[in-house]
């Protein structure tokens, strides 16, 4: 019915609702994407703590294909295919008005992380490179996929902080690959969600007057005049599709024995909004392939 590049609607027609709901659970909670988990503070002397500033940068969605990355375990080292890298460092000079901080100041760093690890050998090798928190092995530039398409944050504009004059925020921030049942965070869709498609049945000729007043009740114009000639109009049902079972066409004498709203048990209107990271119907597909995956492991384990 609707699609762009942040959401879509669409119809599932001939489902049971638990098959729906499935849909909705698995997109909220078990599809991949990447968002900020380790936060590496170097200086902080905003206003903000340095807890809340980690938990706004996990907030802020990044503009990446997450079938493009592996998870992050425990035992393994970050590295190219599993980590990806962002650098911030905003200065607010003394005698300058205060600024706003946003997402656009996270810069992606291909190469890896930049901080150096604090080492208690003395012995080591003063020519050796210095060991920083990520062990990559190749730039992320060289990978075919971000040639073209930098890694940045879907949307440059969002408020991270506020810095008066003298402060500054330098830190280093890390993003891996997780799912929304773990975090919020990781949740690739900022909502999805259905509802029965409404059904709004005249169960009588509503004409001339009550047609005018049956028009106006309704907040979402779902009824329409329909001129039959010789001065005489009839009210119809015009936009079903747009009613929210307001139950204001009912409200008032007599309207319930005139107006029916019903909801078809087996249609369901379905809405998906994208965080950004992978478009709409993308989402959905992945989604599908979830589904198909446990629907095979429960009957490989009946059989």
């Amino acid at each position: 019915v609707r699609l762009n590049e942040d959401d879509m609607e669409f119809d599932m027609i001939g489902i049971d609702a638990a098959i729906a709901n499935s849909f909705r659970r698995i997109l909220i909670a078990e599809l991949p994407t990447m968002a900020i988990e380790k936060v590496l503070i170097a200086n902080n002397t905003s206003i903000i703590q340095d807890e809340v500033l980690a938990h706004r940068l996990g907030l802020v969605p990044i503009r990446v294909d997450p079938r493009l990355f592996d998870y992050l375990s425990e035992n393994d080292q970050p590295n190219e295919k599993n980590t990806v890298v962002f650098k911030l460092h905003v200065q607010c000079k003394r005698g300058s008005p205060r600024i706003t901080v946003k997402s656009d100041a996270l810069k992606w760093l291909p190469n890896g992380s930049e901080l150096v690890k604090e080492t208690r050998n003395a012995t080591s090798d003063s020519s050796s490179k210095p060991e920083t928190y990520t062990y990559f092995g190749c730039s992320q530039e060289t990978i075919p996929e971000f040639v073209k398409n930098p890694i940045i944050p879907k949307y440059p504009d969002i408020i991270v902080a506020k810095l008066g004059p003298g402060q500054e925020i330098e830190l280093e921030a890390h993003a891996v690959k997780g799912i929304g049942k773990t975090h919020a965070k990781w949740s690739p869709v900022a909502t999805a969600w259905y509802r029965m498609l409404p059904e709004v049945v005249l169960l009588e000729d509503i004409e001339d007057d009550l047609a005018e007043e049956l028009k106006s009740k309704c907040p979402v114009n779902v009824f329409d005049i329909e001129d039959l000639g010789k001065g005489r109009r009839r009210a119809t049902v015009a936009r079903p599709r747009a009613c929210t079972l307001c139950r204001e066409c009912i409200r008032g004498d007599d309207w319930e024995k005139r107006v029916a709203l019903r909801r078809v048990k087996d249609h369901f209107i379905f809405t998906i909004e994208s965080t950004g990271a992978l478009p709409p119907e993308v989402l959905f597909t992945e989604a599908v392939k979830i589904l198909e995956d446990k629907c095979e492991r429960v009957i490989t384990e009946l059989s």
